[in-house]
């Protein structure tokens, strides 16, 4: 999955009240959609870089700790120890 694709699938799933209620895509959500397409580390960059280029803003989830385990695996993991969880489109 090139870049560019990954951008306009975030975008279209950000964009989808079901998956995004109140304008947030949870990144789990994310990473199904992305299965077999892209791998975690190509997620995770292109992540990042559509974070600094201003194109979403990433976010944590208030009560990260309470999410099931799988959940919590599947956020993004900053080298910080930050855990990012949802994604708003600006």
């Amino acid at each position: 999955m090139s870049y560019d694709d990954f951008k306009a699938l975030v975008r279209e799933l950000a964009e989808q009240d079901d998956l995004a209620p109140h304008g947030l895509l949870a990144i789990p959500a994310l990473r199904r959609k992305c299965a077999g397409r892209a791998s975690r580390a190509e997620q995770d960059g292109f992540l990042v870089r559509l974070h600094g280029e201003g194109t979403i803003h990433l976010l944590s989830h208030v009560e990260f700790d309470k999410l099931p385990p799988a959940l919590r695996q599947d956020a993004l993991h900053l080298p910080s120890g930050q855990a990012l969880y949802w994604i708003r489109w600006l």
